[in-house]
This record gives structure tokens, C-alpha cells and sequence, in this order.
């Protein structure tokens, strides 16, 4: 390879230069030696050195010729030593370390193919040690752990991710192996070689992600970029932008407390493993470094997994709950004080413009302010990291239970009315009780945004639907007398009769020919026997109806219209479903649904709707409304499968011996009264609000246990006080005060107290908001020279009254928030709230009503009147940007606010604000169902 060839050569000339430099080590100097030595001392000459001898006490001096200090002694040696340093010598030396490296590269490489399988499931079981660890000893911070364990661990960047951390931590321990030689710290061998591994397998494709730092190692063994490599960005001294990326920008040092952690955890892993191995387990540290080493020992079943596993356990649990609180600590007292810097250059960009009248280049402030925003976000997110983590967690734990719940409750509500209708004849005829050979047939012809006609007024698109089945058959026309001449006979024949029912004009027939058509079009396509362009013929002719797909049974049309009508999409789209329910496969959700309404828990007698398990997302099981003496087999089906359509044209047999056609026309004949009332009154209403959203309030007042945890922890940290310990320390209590330091007082004080920002989210908040008032107030009344000291700025209140307004709203919003208080109950924190969501989303709306009046003031909104100030483009450029942010930043603020207050099961649903709003589009829906049957809301009562 180039870059071993090229590594070879700079070893021999570091060889060969060591050999000029050996004469002067000599006991005894020839005169070949002593003109080497004359050649060395013309070296170090220009150098600003001189070079003596002193035989007596076997030493050569180096003297620096400007002061005439002794700069180095280097005393003499033997022969034979220095033999063991000739080119040949060190060049052999170096060859077979290399070699070493090399063999213990590859054996790492073979050992991490071949026992990739075998030490992944020593991984996974691993790593499900210290995830059940977790959920035991603090399921309130994710819930989830187990499921993104499983879901990760499967998953081929988790795979892969795993075979780099085998594979760099196998060459680590490889490598430590050989030069380690002291037995007391072999016990840190797996340690260190595993800091390595996790490091590389969870950075490594962040450093790669700059296409500098790839092409920057691929010129530094040998190869040269191309054109194409430049094309794409890459620039012509990539190791120079790559430098430029990881060091200046700082990238690296965003990895420092993540290596910072691990190599603690890898010391305290390795000294617990020292004193177990001895009192306990009675295995060496030499053994597990062995074990690490590939090709030297092979250990199988539970001594492995005992050994290795608990290695990765230990290494994992320990860094798990360290690096929290190394990161915590790093960002604190570094990222803190950078603010310093900020504030300076902020300050120093805005008089530079000043001073420029404004006509200067405004690029450096917009990125000040930009990195500004950034920096303050991330900073509140760091200091309240554990809670962003376990709420973003415990969102996704009960957004699948909360989504389905609201899912299936307005589709039962919708189907209880739909039933009601057909049991009592309130409309006729009834949609449940009738088939659609048109379903999936696209209207020619039809407006944008008319996409619910299909589901409220079928009758209006009817005709509209027969023109693009003509509009098919006409194309049909022209593919026969195409390529439809190189069909088989056969092909020709089973055409032919497909489209003849379809020409028939019956809505029956019709649907009969298009579900042959889409069965032939699927034998084409799987079976070799049939020409291609038979496959095509029939594709197009598919294709040019839209997705036709004919309801065989009643209701299955007018529901498939449901699920695909825009104006259900809110409550249908996302909506995780199981894809088979008994014996039926379930494509839609609503035949999830509907299934569930025969086959779901038996609510009346006490089974469960939501599914609660460690680990894992909680489901909600939508409950059966059937008949409770009927008991179906078809809802026990495990293996075998019958297709969704079979579903609606089912053979239903009750208890009582009466038959029907489809499960849909059972359950409007059969679906049980204590559901669907009478002809006056529902009782789903009721019998939904005490025997299922029961069940949901109970669980989620267990769950609220456990998310009180996090509430509290949010709570506090939104109202932490001041700054953390390690974000600064009062400078009376620094044992360096007595240290007179050359720097000015301001900068003694500035970083003996550490950052000028509050680790408390609202007042980080509030010192963001004043930077931006700060900068409007700037353009609104200009002052001589602009400063901003973020340290101090909560001691000064804006003085414009139309900032004042803006600030009295943020205080507003802080008030409300207030209200979210951390009391004590059964001796445990908890939250207690008077608030709803909906007030902080209005005062939101207050807040960005206040920033509406200054941007007018400024000129810069929709308004063209009412402007105080004329700003020319910089200094606009500079408004909406601020405006911009303060708005950002109430959403943020507010979304502190959403994440504390959703303590229970009402506050999560946000009942007080949705729940007329739900009742208004039920009814507009019913409405619009009524007209399409030719009612009217009026003739009804």
C-alpha cells in the first residue's frame, strides 16, 4: 500500500538522521567521525547553536551562541548500543512493530466477521440488562427503553454500529495487549479498548459527515482528488478545511465530555472488575484480556456471556449514569463562558455599524445573532436535557394510545349514528346496507378540493365516475388495436370478456368486471406464461379508472370513503393500527376499526382497552359493540388469513340462529342496545364515557406517578434561581482571589463567576428577551454607543413604552406558568395545576399581537402606516430578525408551559378547548350526511 511504502521511508531517513547525530556519542573518534562531526556543527551553526566536546566527562555540549546557556547534554554511549540504532537496526525494529499492528489489525477484523451473530446477542443481552436496570430503578425517565433497545439493536445502522465498536475495540485491545506488560493493568484493557469502540461508533459519523475530513484521509495515504471530488465542494487542501471544521468550529470539542465520560467509566469499570475478580470471581485480569484478544482463547456459552457481558454492562451502566453529569459540568463552566465572547462581539458589530451610518455590511451581526439564538436554545435545552429526553419519551409512549383512543372514538361515535340510522330507518336507504361497484373510480371532471363528495354525496360523483369508466374503455379501444394484435388467443378472450361487463352499463357489472380485470392483471404479473403486453394492456386500462377497488359487500365502499375523505384525515392519518385482527387482514384502519367492534375487549365485563407494558408504547385496544352472547371463531384466527373483503360478505351465524351477509349488516341488525339506545336517544355517549374513557383516565392517573417525576424536574429547572456551581462561583469564595492576576478586574470577575447566563429556563429566557429589546430599542431611539452586558441586563427594564408592552406580555405568560405548582402528596412531588393549555396558546397570540404594534412602529410589518423611525435595509434586516426570535422565543417559553402542564388525562386532551370544537365538526358532518340521503336536520326532530 502507498501510505505504508510512504510510512516506511520516513522511518529510514529518521534512521539515517540518527546515524549523523551518532558520532558525537563516540568514545573514540576517527577522522571519518570527526568530519561527521564537522558536518553536524555546520548544521547547528545557522540553527544559532555550537557544538563542544568534553572527552573527560564523555559528553557532548550544546551551547546557545546568543546567551551561552548549556542547551543540551548528550552523553556518550557504546558501540554496541548504538549499533542498536543504526538505519538497518530501527528500520527492522519499526517493520516488525508494524507487523505486530497489522497482524493484531486483521485478527481484530476476522475475529468481528466471524463472531459478529455470537457477540451481538452477547451485546443484546447486555445492553437489556442495563435497560431493565433503568426501567426498575427509574422507568419515569423513558419508559420506552425497552422498545428503542430492541428496535436499535435489530436495525442494520445498529448492526453496523455494533461491528464498528467490535471491530475498533478488538484492535485497541490488541494493540494494549502487546505493550501493556505490567499485569495490574491488564484488568483496563476491555475498558479502554471499549471507550475506543463506542467512541468510534458513535462519532464517527459525525467526523465523516465533512466531505473535507474523507477527502483529507484519502490524500494522506497516497491517492489524489479527482475532478468529480472537487466538483461536489471539496477544497483544494481539504486537511486544511478539515482542520478548519474539527478544530476551529469546534466540532472535536463538542466530543469532549462524551470521551471525558467514558474514559471515568472505563477507570471505575476497570477497578471494580479488579477487586470482584479477586474476591469473587477469582479471574484474572490477564484472562480478560486474553479473552479480547482474538485467535488466542475461545470461550462459549455462559462464561462468555458471564465474563463479557458484564464487562459491557458494567462499561455501559456506569457511563449511562455518568455522562449526564460530565456533560452538565463540561458545558456549564466552557459553553458558558463563551457568552462572554458573544456579548463582546455582538456589541462590537452593532458600534461598527453605528459608526459606518448603517451603510456597512450587516452579514457578521446576522450571524452574531443567529449563533445568539442558537446558543441561548441550546443552552436552556442542556440545562434541562434529563427533562427534553423523558418528555420527548413519554410523548412518544402515549401518542399511540392517545391518537388511537381519539381515532376510535369518532369513529364509533360516527358508526353508532350510522347504525341508528339503518336499525330505525332514519334514512333509507342506508349506506351500511348497500354496495358500491364504484368505490375507488376517480369523477372526471372534479373541482379541487371536492374530494368529499366521494363520502358525503356518492350519488352527486356517480356520473362523473361512468364517464372516466367510458373514458377507459375508449383507451381500451386503442391498446387492442395496438398492441393488443400481439396478444396470445387466450389473452384476447379473457379481455374481451372483461370488458364487456364493464361496457354493460350496470353498476353490478361493472364492479364484476373491474375486480376480474385487477385479478388478471395480478396472474400476468406473477405468472411467466403471459406476454408482456398483456400485463401492460391491462395495467393501463387499471390505471386510466384510478384506483378502482369494487365493494363486494355492504358498507365496505361507503367506508373505504371514509377513510380516504380529507376532511377525516386529522383523525385518521398517523394512526398506528395492527395490520390483522382474527382471522381478517385489516389494510385500512377502518377495517381495523370495524373488526375491533366484533373482536375488541369486552368493556361491560371488565376486560381492558389499554395495554400496558414495561418498556414498551402503551396501546389502547378499541372495545367490541357486538352482541355479548355471540362468540366468533373467526376473531381467534392465529395463523391462517382471509382477505378484508371476505370480512364484508362474511357468513354471520349468531347465537340465536339468525344469518347474515357481512359483519357490517350484523352489527346494525345485532350491535347491542346498551351502545346504540333507541330510536330517541343514543347511548353511546354514556356507555363510551364510563366504560372506556374510564379506563384511560385510570391509567393515566398511574402514569402521572411516574411522569411527576419529570414534571417536577421541569418545573424547577424552569424556575432554578440563579447560576449552578459549575456555571459560577461567587468570586468571594474562589481560594484565587488572593492571586493578583495580570488581567483587567471586569475579566477577573467575568471568569472567576463563570457565565453571565442563568441556568433557570425563564430567566435565561427573560436575558435573551432583553438582548432583542435591547436591539429594537437601538433603532427605535438611537444612543451613542450601543452595550449590552448580558450579566446584568435583568437589572434594566426597556424604557420605550411600546417594549414595555411587549415585556409586560412575556411577565403575563410568566404569570400563567406561575400557576404550575410543585406541592407534596403522599409524600411525593407533584404538580398541581388551574391552568389549561388553551391559555397559554392565547397569550401566545397576545405576545405576537405586541411584536405586530413594534414592527409597525418600525416600519417593517404589513401595515404601511404608523411607521415612528425610517430604517434603511440593514437596519431593517436587523428588526425582522430580532422580531423574528422574540417571537421564536415565546413559543418556546410557552412550550415549557404545554410540557408542565400536561398532568392528566382532561389537560392532555385539552377537553375545555376541543371539545365544542369536536362537537361542531360531528355535527357538521351529520349534517352533510343528511343532505346526501335527502334530510334535513329539521325533518328529523
Amino acid at each position: 500500500m502507498k501510505w505504508f511504502k510512504l510510512f516506511r521511508t520516513i522511518l529510514a531517513f529518521t534512521a539515517t538522521f540518527n546515524m549523523v547525530v551518532s558520532p558525537v556519542l563516540a568514545a573514540e573518534w576517527t577522522e571519518q567521525e570527526k568530519a561527521k562531526l564537522a558536518q553536524y556543527r555546520d548544521y547547528l551553526e545557522p540553527l544559532g547553536y555550537r557544538l563542544t566536546l568534553d572527552e573527560n566527562s564523555k559528553k557532548a555540549l550544546v551551547y546557545d551562541k546568543a546567551t551561552n546557556k548549556l542547551a543540551m547534554e548528550i552523553p556518550f554511549a557504546e558501540q554496541s548500543t548504538l549499533r542498536k540504532f543504526s538505519p538497518k537496526s530501527l528500520n527492522k525494529m519499526m517493520m516488525d512493530e508494524m507487523m505486530r499492528v497489522k497482524a493484531a489489525n486483521k485478527a481484530s477484523w476476522s475475529h468481528a466477521v466471524r463472531n459478529l451473530p455470537a457477540e451481538s446477542a452477547i451485546f443484546f443481552v447486555a445492553m437489556g440488562a442495563v435497560v431493565a436496570g433503568q426501567l426498575i430503578t427509574n422507568y419515569s425517565q423513558n419508559p420506552l427503553a425497552m422498545q428503542q433497545h430492541i428496535d436499535h439493536s435489530l436495525s442494520p445502522l445498529g448492526v453496523f454500529g455494533f461491528f464498528t465498536f467490535m471491530y475498533s475495540q478488538g484492535v485497541t485491545s490488541n494493540v494494549l495487549a502487546m505493550y501493556m506488560k505490567n499485569p495490574k493493568f491488564h484488568h483496563m484493557i476491555p475498558y479502554l479498548g471499549m471507550t475506543v469502540g463506542a467512541f468510534l461508533q458513535t462519532y464517527l459519523s459525525q467526523v465523516a459527515s465533512d466531505p473535507n475530513v474523507m477527502a483529507c484521509a484519502k490524500t494522506m495515504i497516497g491517492k489524489q482528488l479527482t475532478e468529480k471530488d472537487k466538483a461536489t465542494g471539496i477544497d483544494e487542501d481539504p486537511c486544511s478545511k478539515a482542520y478548519e471544521y474539527l478544530v476551529l468550529h469546534k466540532k472535536i470539542w463538542e466530543f469532549a465530555p462524551g470521551i471525558v465520560s467514558m474514559l471515568i467509566s472505563s477507570g471505575l469499570a476497570g477497578v471494580a472488575q479488579s477487586v470482584v475478580t479477586k474476591t469473587v470471581l477469582r479471574v484474572t485480569g490477564v484472562d480478560i484480556a486474553l479473552w479480547l484478544v482474538p485467535g488466542t482463547m475461545h470461550l462459549k456459552g455462559i462464561r462468555l456471556l458471564l465474563v463479557k457481558g458484564l464487562q459491557i454492562t458494567a462499561f455501559v451502566a456506569i457511563d449511562m449514569w455518568l455522562n449526564r453529569h460530565v456533560v452538565y459540568a463540561w458545558k456549564n463552566m466552557y459553553d458558558g463562558a463563551e457568552f462572554y465572547d458573544l456579548n463582546d462581539r455582538l456589541n462590537e458589530q452593532m458600534n461598527k455599524l453605528k459608526k459606518a451610518q448603517w451603510n456597512a455590511d450587516d452579514k457578521d451581526l446576522q450571524a452574531e445573532l443567529k449563533l445568539f439564538r442558537k446558543k441561548m436554545t441550546e443552552w436552556r435545552m442542556m440545562n434541562m436535557s434529563e427533562v427534553y429526553e423523558a418528555h420527548q419519551n413519554w410523548s412518544t409512549a402515549l401518542q399511540q394510545l392517545t391518537s388511537m383512543f381519539n381515532t376510535s372514538y369518532s369513529f364509533y361515535d360516527f358508526m353508532v349514528g350510522e347504525i341508528r340510522n339503518a336499525r330505525f330507518e332514519q334514512s333509507t336507504p342506508s349506506p351500511l346496507l348497500t354496495t358500491d361497484p364504484l368505490s375507488g373510480i376517480k369523477a372526471k371532471d372534479l373541482a379541487p378540493g371536492k374530494e368529499d363528495l366521494y363520502f358525503t354525496q356518492p350519488q352527486f360523483v356517480e356520473s362523473m365516475q361512468i364517464d372516466t369508466v367510458n373514458d377507459a374503455m375508449a383507451l381500451a379501444d386503442q391498446l387492442i388495436a395496438g398492441d393488443g394484435k400481439y396478444l396470445y388467443a387466450p389473452e384476447k378472450k379473457k379481455i374481451a370478456e372483461i370488458l364487456g361487463k364493464i361496457r354493460s352499463g350496470n353498476k353490478n357489472k361493472i364492479g364484476e368486471g373491474i375486480r376480474e380485470l385487477i385479478a388478471a392483471k395480478k396472474t400476468a404479473a406473477m405468472s411467466p406464461a403471459s406476454s408482456h403486453n398483456y400485463f401492460q394492456i391491462l395495467n393501463k386500462i387499471h390505471a386510466a379508472m384510478g384506483n378502482p377497488e369494487p365493494a363486494a359487500g355492504p358498507g365496505q365502499g361507503f367506508l373505504n370513503a371514509y377513510a380516504k375523505a380529507p376532511s377525516n384525515a386529522e383523525t385518521l392519518n398517523g394512526v398506528n393500527y395492527y395490520r390483522k385482527v382474527g382471522l381478517f387482514y385489516t389494510p385500512k384502519i377502518t377495517d381495523y376499526l370495524l373488526l375491533q367492534m366484533i373482536c375488541g375487549p369486552d368493556v361491560e365485563n371488565g376486560e381492558k382497552v389499554v395495554k400496558k407494558s414495561s418498556g414498551f408504547p402503551s396501546v389502547f385496544l378499541p372495545p367490541q359493540i357486538k352482541n355479548g352472547q355471540d362468540e366468533f371463531s373467526e376473531c381467534d384466527g392465529v395463523t391462517a388469513a382471509a382477505t378484508v373483503d371476505r370480512f364484508y360478505n362474511w357468513p354471520v351465524k349468531t347465537a340465536t340462529k339468525k344469518q347474515y351477509n357481512g359483519f357490517v349488516t350484523y352489527l346494525v341488525n345485532e350491535a347491542r342496545s346498551s351502545v346504540v339506545g333507541n330510536a330517541d336517544n343514543s347511548n353511546f355517549q354514556q356507555w363510551w364515557t364510563t366504560k372506556t374513557e374510564a379506563q384511560m383516565q385510570k391509567a393515566f392517573a398511574e402514569y402521572a406517578k411516574s411522569y411527576d417525576e419529570i414534571v417536577t424536574k421541569l418545573v424547577k429547572a424552569v424556575y432554578y434561581p440563579g447560576r449552578s456551581f459549575f456555571n459560577g462561583r461567587p468570586i468571594v469564595n474562589s481560594p484565587w482571589k488572593t492571586i493578583k492576576l495580570y488581567i483587567s478586574s471586569e475579566a477577573r470577575e467575568r471568569y472567576a463567576n463563570g457565565g453571565p447566563i442563568y441556568n433557570g429556563g425563564m430567566n435565561s429566557a427573560f436575558q435573551e428577551e432583553r438582548v432583542y429589546l435591547a436591539l429594537l430599542g437601538e433603532l427605535l431611539k438611537p444612543s451613542k454607543d450601543f452595550k449590552v452586558d448580558m450579566a446584568k441586563i435583568l437589572e434594566q427594564s426597556p424604557t420605550l413604552p411600546i417594549l414595555k408592552e411587549v415585556e409586560n406580555q412575556f411577565s403575563i405568560l410568566n404569570g400563567l406558568m406561575k400557576r404550575i405548582k410543585v406541592t407534596e402528596v403522599e409524600g411525593r412531588d407533584v404538580v398541581q395545576s388551574d391552568l389549561e393549555n388553551y391559555q397559554l396558546e392565547e397569550q401566545l397570540q397576545n405576545i405576537q399581537a405586541a411584536l405586530t404594534k413594534v414592527s409597525t412602529a418600525l416600519g417593517v410589518g404589513d401595515a404601511q402606516e404608523g411607521a415612528v423611525v425610517k430604517l434603511n435595509k440593514q437596519q431593517r434586516d436587523l428588526a425582522v430578525t430580532a422580531l423574528e426570535q422574540l417571537q421564536s422565543l415565546a413559543s418556546e417559553v410557552m412550550m415549557y408551559g404545554s410540557m408542565a402542564n400536561a398532568v392528566s388525562w382532561e389537560k392532555i386532551r385539552n377537553l375545555k378547548q376541543v371539545s365544542m370544537q369536536e362537537q361542531k365538526f360531528n355535527n357538521e358532518i351529520q349534517a352533510k350526511l343528511a343532505a346526501m340521503r335527502g334530510l334535513s336536520v329539521m325533518g328529523k326532530q
